[in-house]
């Protein structure tokens, strides 16, 4: 009986191989390729005077006068973004001059109403800035103090940096003071 088990099995295996090898089978293939490309951030700082071409540097100024000086953030990249900026205003003084300089006689008229100054020193604009917008000026004046700027101040440099930093504003908080990643200085 045992015999006759294994005869049968063997017969049903050869069988079973025999007929694979007469199957055939419809098949297909196929490769799809998908890009994704991620935006970019980019700014530019923009600084204009009163015509509202390119800022030049200014000689000869005077106590008590002014100087239009535009400075604002133009979105150059193809996403829209938070900005945040940062100032660094310092006096030269002229060479052979000793004293320490007091930059409070150089104020700029910021402006509070489109950005926010921090607590961290930066000043935050309020709005989105969407790809090819311009933000409104942070500030637009430099003026130089009539009462107290003395001769210590004669052939002197008021140098004034303008220093931008973007972050995404998709998936990236409701508001700029929420905004995340950003640039380190």
């Amino acid at each position: 009986m045992k015999k006759k088990l294994i005869i049968i099995a063997s017969v049903v295996c050869c069988i079973a191989l025999a007929a694979t090898g007469t199957i055939a089978y419809f098949t297909a293939e196929d490769t799809a390729q998908n890009r994704i490309t991620t935006g970019d951030v980019a700014i530019e700082v923009e600084e204009l005077d009163a015509d509202g071409d390119p800022f030049v540097d200014v000689i000869d100024v005077m106590p008590g006068d002014s100087v239009t000086k535009i400075a604002q953030v133009r979105n150059t990249g193809s996403n829209a973004v938070w900005v945040r900026v940062s100032v660094e205003l310092a006096i030269e003084l002229a060479e052979g001059i000793e004293g320490t300089p007091d930059t409070s006689l150089v104020t700029l008229d910021y402006n509070t109403t489109d950005w926010t100054l921090g607590t961290d020193g930066y000043y935050y604009y309020n709005s989105i800035l969407e790809p090819g917008e311009v933000t409104e000026p942070l500030f637009t004046t430099v003026t130089f103090d009539l009462e107290d700027m003395g001769n210590m101040y004669m052939n002197a440099t008021a140098v004034i940096d303008v220093y931008a930093y973007a972050t995404q504003a998709a998936n990236n908080g409701a508001t700029v003071f929420e905004a995340q990643g950003w640039p380190e200085p």
